[in-house]
């Protein structure tokens, strides 16, 4: 499976303005929010994404764009997969235009316990102090991470740059280069002024956005929070992707199965209201694997555990039909009737709490069985940016509002 695509980068020379601010506070009511969100992967080496790295004296930058709008921000980091523990000398994080630069005057210091520096133990996330920086939703964020001494996080692969020793504060890094490596930060938390719904995306690689154009912000999840951006009833709203290619529901793929990350990747993130839950692919199509058969009964017995265990923490759960694959390198007649089996139980089984028919977005219409050609790059099992749109133009708004009394 393809790795999601994350934000381009502003790369590369002259300083950046602005002295480190001191830790904020907060919003003085609690109301954090994901505004940006990355399920932590342990690399292995051989699969997709999954080469580690290891940075020493060297400044690493990612940008993201955050999808809710507040007047601060706080980061989580992550070592919850690492084997060792990850020291890191200091953290900025500066706002982005639309140019791809940062913006003078928004760079700021993050600190941990008032402190620049952070070490975060192996098998644990950290959470950073509150950054007094007004943000809007859709705006992009850089965040640089110092490592002084030798370091090998365990993360979500993404678009990084890398630079020789400290450049935090740089408004180009000298002597950057751009490396698809692990980025530790796995969630942007954002004070609101305004409360609302915070879904998260839960599934595999259609999910995380492969096959959509590299740092263009075009998958499912991205397009469909472009949306609400655009509509001032849902302001407060957030959106963040928990999608992890080649996951599977039942057994290990690229990553922990579905059941073993639910509740880091999914019921932990900050202000979590509803899940979309897209999942059951990979099993389907790996359904015959020695050591990974499945039924159709048992991915949906699956999708009862997950639904009990939101249920259980007051988090609702949409349920999305699975997407036609027919074409795809791992296609079977056998797989294709648990596909169907499986989707008119999600359509009609009452164990959601709504639903969004990605099956019947997708589909073409000359073949049902099959991706719209015009809706994909040619693997016939991910969508292209088109179909990623089509499947955001699926999902209704209403499905994640308050009833009425």
């Amino acid at each position: 499976m393809i790795a999601r695509p994350i934000a381009a980068l502003a790369l590369l020379g002259a300083p950046l303005l602005m002295a480190a601010s001191p830790p904020a506070a907060g919003d003085g009511n609690g109301n954090w929010a994901a505004g940006w969100f990355s399920a932590p992967f342990a690399p292995i080496a051989g699969q997709p994404g999954g080469t580690p790295a290891i940075f020493a004296n060297q400044t690493v930058r990612q940008i993201l764009r955050v999808d809710t709008a507040g007047n601060a921000i706080r980061l989580k980091l992550t070592n919850e997969l690492g084997i060792a523990p990850v020291r890191i000398a200091g953290v900025h994080v500066a706002l982005v235009d639309a140019d791809g630069r940062l913006v003078p005057g928004s760079d700021r210091a993050v600190t941990f316990a008032g402190g620049a520096e952070a070490w975060i133990p192996t098998g644990a996330p950290l959470l950073s102090d509150a950054v007094p920086l007004p943000i809007e939703a859709l705006q992009h964020l850089a965040i640089s991470v110092y490592y002084k001494d030798s370091a090998m996080p365990a993360a979500h692969h993404g678009d990084l740059a890398v630079a020789p020793g400290e450049q935090l504060a740089a408004a180009s890094m000298a002597g950057a280069r751009p490396l698809r490596g692990p980025a530790v930060v796995s969630q942007v938390e954002v004070a609101r002024p305004q409360r609302g719904p915070v879904i998260v995306a839960f599934g595999d690689s259609i999910t995380e956005g492969a096959a959509s154009t590299p740092g263009k912000d075009m998958s499912w999840p991205q397009q469909f929070a472009k949306r609400l951006a655009a509509d001032t009833r849902y302001r407060g709203w957030s959106v963040v992707n928990a999608g992890m290619s080649g996951n599977r529901l039942l057994h290990e793929g690229f990553g922990l199965p579905a059941l073993a990350r639910l509740d880091r990747d999914a019921l932990a993130v900050s202000g979590v209201t509803h899940i979309v839950l897209l999942e059951g692919i990979n099993d389907i199509g790996w359904w015959n694997k020695p050591d990974s058969d499945v039924t159709a009964a048992q991915v949906i017995e699956a999708y009862r555990q997950i639904v009990t265990r939101a249920h259980a923490r007051g988090v609702k759960v949409i349920g999305a039909t699975i997407l036609p694959y027919k074409g795809a390198v791992y296609f079977t007649p056998e797989g294709e009737a648990m596909r169907q089996a499986v989707n008119a139980f999600i359509r009609t089984g009452g164990l959601f709490d709504g639903v969004i028919d990605f099956e019947k977005a997708a589909a073409d219409p000359a073949d049902p069985a099959r991706i719209n050609p015009r809706l994909e790059p040619g693997d016939h099992l991910h969508p292209n940016d088109a179909g990623y749109a089509a499947l955001a133009a699926a999902v209704s708004p209403s499905l994640f509002e308050a009833p009425r009394r």
